[in-house]
């Protein structure tokens, strides 16, 4: 961002308890300011023209706080500073795409791709959960030390609660979608278009629809076609669909996302990465066609988060209110249980299911996570514990658990998932098809050091969300058609035979909502159907068997309990707080207020569930029990070191 120039006398010194130190020299409509909190983190703090309605101002301001996306700077607070509005964004240090540009050229190669994938998994991210940003262009967006970085989000939405200010800065409509300057208010394909539009720039250097006067380039943006002839290739095809005049002609910004994964130029420099083989500029191949597809590089290792939804995939899950309507409405009616159990009547209570309270020790160790600077707290007899992780930056290294206690490297851009007896791990690749046309999973055995590959499904379709069944002997994972953006099925792996089963579900939906197990092997996953957000239990043969339609949308794979007597969903009045249900009657036995802005993970004992909760520098897992208390704090993760984390119960490996 723009150095901090020294303050005039004018200016504040502080600020809703935070010191400002120096005066942004951005051109926009309102002062912006650098300044720290009494811990010395650095923040943005955009001082807003007057005029603004107090109560329509932090009605816009406070829900951007609960968004916490990679690749995006957060919004920490807003209020009033007398007459005039504030908003405090998280600090980015680095150059805006705009003086990059300007100082040393036009990107290329893997600098362009990991622009476009970093700035469109940060979009998708934002949309995920339910926002917009409103201003995406060259000076919004900022390459920062852990890639690029979208900054001033919710600016425009903070502009708007403000009588007779400018939404946007004057000068800049080349960024601009055709219906926002006819007056639309910002939406997710405003933000599309705006994408488009500075990722050409950073490709050429000009704005795809400049034309030398406000006037010209308006008139450009709102009938001509975008020069994009710099940018040549199936880049520029997508860059043209997302310019597209008309909204609904543009891509989703998942759909974006995905497309840009699969680009030739992304494989190579992928396998570099995986090979060790990093350099700036990948091999050069012949023109025309596209290559076999690499889910995942630099920015595009959390773009398949932000699509996934996953709560450890970095990326705000999505909360019941948000999700969006599912491809077919599930079957109605029945339980888990047989058909005569009762349906849920009212709660009465917010205690737990057991009369004795599990005990939660206070940890007694911290382990330190190579590659980063991540404390892990712990005490011996604690019944769930990390498992593994990956790592969210280069070399995208993974660990797992060794029965020491310890954790040894087990792969580069893989997954790993230990099974509960031990027995086995399953790595699963985030690199999709180098060197075949056939994703797989890669097994082995951690006694003996034996491992083998069992394929699962033909390109283009994918498998994610490995999870095993609760006694080792089978591997389920959710099949995911990239082209439909949905889960459409799953297959079961059988370690022992080596062989992998695909089943087409009776229905699909999104892919937010993996398949998994049930403690008695069976298999789930959430579903929507745009009136009613539940569970479906399906048979092996991939049709519904029962229900739960009333009891709101589940995280993950690791809804059930230690016990399996309790499954958790964030409850369906859709306001971010879980519903413990019992998985027998399908009543509900606790509802739970957790932290603001915390994303459920997972159980920790048959009381106590583990959230996430990110704030201003990184990212706390704590211990959250049945009636609300928080009693313990599990990880502790600065933001410049996130990583995936995997819990799993605490079992010999």
């Amino acid at each position: 961002m723009s150095r901090a120039a020294p303050l005039t006398p004018s200016d504040p010194r502080e600020l809703a308890g935070y010191r400002i130190t120096g005066r942004l020299g951005d051109a926009r409509p309102q002062d912006a300011y650098l300044a720290e909190d009494p811990s010395g983190a650095q923040a943005v703090i955009r001082l807003l023209p007057p005029g603004a309605d107090p109560e329509r101002f932090l009605r816009t301001v406070e829900p951007l706080r609960g968004v916490s996306a990679f690749g995006v700077a957060q919004v920490l607070g807003g209020g009033f500073h007398g007459d005039r509005p504030y908003i405090v964004s998280e600090y980015v240090e680095g150059p805006t795409l705009a003086e990059a540009v300007a100082a040393d050229g036009t990107l290329r190669g893997p600098a362009l791709d990991r622009l476009a994938i970093g700035t469109m998994a940060a979009l998708a991210a934002v949309h995920r959960a339910g926002a917009v940003h409103g201003g995406i262009r060259p000076e919004t967006v900022v390459l920062g030390p852990g890639g690029p970085v979208v900054v001033d989000f919710g600016l425009t939405g903070a502009l708007a609660a403000v009588e007779g200010a400018p939404t946007t800065p004057v000068g800049l409509p080349a960024y601009q979608a055709p219906e926002q300057l006819d007056g639309a208010p910002p939406a997710p394909p405003a933000d599309v278009f705006a994408w488009a539009a500075t990722v050409a720039f950073a490709a050429t250097g000009a704005a795809p629809f400049g034309a030398g006067t406000v006037a010209a380039t308006i008139n450009r943006v709102l009938h001509d076609e975008p020069d994009l002839s710099a940018v040549p290739g199936e880049p520029g095809a997508l860059l043209a669909e997302c310019l597209a005049k008309d909204p609904a002609a543009r891509p989703a910004a998942g759909a974006v996302l995905l497309r840009l994964v699969g680009e030739e130029s992304l494989l190579e420099t992928a396998t570099a990465i995986a090979t060790g083989r990093v350099t700036e500029e990948p091999p050069t191949r012949p023109s025309g066609g596209r290559g076999r597809r690499a889910l995942l590089l630099g920015g595009a290792f959390v773009a398949v988060a932000a699509v996934s939804g996953a709560a450890v995939y970095l990326a705000a899950p999505p909360r019941p209110a948000e999700v969006r309507r599912a491809v077919a409405t599930a079957s109605p009616g029945g339980s888990l249980a047989p058909a005569s159990t009762a349906v849920p009547g009212p709660v009465a209570t917010a205690q737990p299911t057991s009369a004795a309270w599990e005990k939660v020790e206070e940890p007694s160790a911290e382990v330190r996570l190579d590659g980063t600077s991540t404390v892990v707290h712990e005490h011996p007899s604690d019944p769930v514990k990390l498992s593994a992780y990956l790592l969210g930056g280069q070399p995208y290294t993974s660990y797992l658990r060794e029965r020491s206690g310890g954790f040894r490297r087990v792969g580069t851009a893989e997954e790993a998932v230990p099974s509960p007896d031990g027995r086995w791990v399953a790595l699963n690749p985030w690199l999709k098809f180098l060197d075949s046309d056939q994703d797989h999973v890669r097994l082995s055995d951690p006694a003996t050091g034996e491992r083998f590959t069992v394929n699962t499904v033909k390109q283009p379709l994918q498998t994610m969300f490995p999870v095993w069944s609760r006694d080792g002997s089978r591997l389920l994972m959710s099949i995911h058609d990239p082209d439909k953006k949905l889960i459409t099925g799953f297959v079961l792996i059988d370690p022992v035979a080596r062989t992998a089963a695909a089943v087409q579900a009776e229905y699909s939906d999104d892919v937010a909502r993996p398949f998994t197990f049930m403690p008695d092997g069976r298999i789930a996953r959430g579903f929507s159907d745009g009136t009613r957000i539940g569970i479906n239990v399906y048979d092996t043969g991939g049709r519904v068997a029962r229900s739960l339609h009333w009891v709101g949308s589940p995280q993950g794979t690791s809804w059930f309990s230690p016990s399996g007597d309790l499954f958790a969903t964030y409850c369906p009045k859709g306001d971010g707080s879980v519903c413990a249900w019992s998985t027998r009657e399908g009543d509900r036995r606790a509802t739970v207020t957790p932290p603001a802005k915390a994303e459920l993970v997972g159980w920790f004992n048959e009381q106590h569930v583990i959230v996430r909760v990110p704030h201003e520098k990184g990212v706390r897992f704590q211990l959250v029990g049945l009636d609300g208390a928080v009693e313990r704090l599990l990880v502790d993760m600065p933001k410049k070191n996130e990583a995936v984390l995997r819990f799993d119960p605490a079992a010999p490996r």
